[in-house]
């Protein structure tokens, strides 16, 4: 299995080593970002190896080994990974601000260097975001729920609250489950029609039920809420299809691991 065009940095990197998947819509120069395969780490079993998530039972040692590893291989440090716990829903926190609450959000957006902006899944999408003129990030965690919610518009929103234009914000959606194998039932289907009637392509038919693409409607959503066509990447592998690449809820449960979507703005060099 092979990257689609428009994603690159993990397909080719040896076995057994940090591999990370990057846009190329996202500057480098300006931004630290990318989406880590499962090869490299030291997580066992359906979590081997590169399990990023606390949330499924893996030892806390592994996982923080882990997510170090990641931070080494793409050059920041560990401790500036922010990251929340994710609840399917469409919250965004700005980090910085005085008070988290319940620390439940599923988005995420910042202005300043020195953070680096985590979103985590096992199926569902880890979306980044980039504004590379007014220098502002966000990230967002979405599954069907939160995509039907409008978490990626919201992190959109406060993005333009921070100074960003919509117009000039590039989107990456990472890993995650693909139209070939997001089997839903006829009640979630019915969700998405009423949400956006007619979007071509987003109903596909599988061979025991319909199948919902969801970057159709990410791409949709975002392109409504101001973003370019041309600033969205949204040809990822599909997780469930990559099991040697990949983890994957739907294929493995809780006994899997979990995958992780970063972003983070690098300081500016005089």
């Amino acid at each position: 299995m092979t990257a689609p065009a428009g994603y690159n940095g993990g397909v080719n990197a040896p076995s057994g080593e940090i591999r990370i998947l990057r846009s190329p819509l996202i500057d480098d120069s300006l931004f630290v970002h990318g989406f880590p395969e499962r090869t490299g780490g030291v997580s066992e079993g359906l979590r081997a190896s590169l399990n990023l998530g606390f949330r499924w039972g893996d030892e806390r040692a592994r996982v923080e080994e882990n997510r170090r590893l990641v931070a080494a291989a793409a050059g920041y440090d560990p401790a500036a990974l922010v990251s929340m716990r994710h609840v399917h829903g469409t919250s965004v926190w700005r980090v910085g601000d005085p008070e988290k609450g319940s620390e439940e959000f599923d988005g995420l957006v910042c202005d300043r260097p020195g953070a680096v902006l985590g979103a985590f899944a096992a199926d569902c999408t880890p979306i980044l975001f980039a504004d590379p003129e007014r220098r502002v990030v966000g990230a967002a965690h979405a599954g069907w729920r939160g995509t039907r919610d409008g978490v990626a518009q919201n992190v959109v929103a406060r993005m333009v609250e921070l100074g960003a234009a919509a117009a000039a914000i590039r989107v990456a959606l990472g890993p995650s489950i693909g139209p070939c194998c997001f089997e839903v039932g006829p009640e979630v289907v019915a969700e998405f029609t009423a949400l956006l009637p007619g979007l071509p392509g987003m109903v596909v038919d599988g061979p025991r039920k319909q199948h919902i693409d969801l970057r159709r409607v990410q791409r949709a959503l975002l392109e409504e809420a101001g973003v370019r066509p041309e600033h969205i990447d949204d040809t990822p592998p599909c997780t469930r299809c990559g099991p040697e690449r990949f983890f994957s809820y739907r294929r493995d449960g809780t006994a899997g691991g979990i995958h992780m979507g970063f972003i983070g703005l690098r300081a500016v060099r005089t």
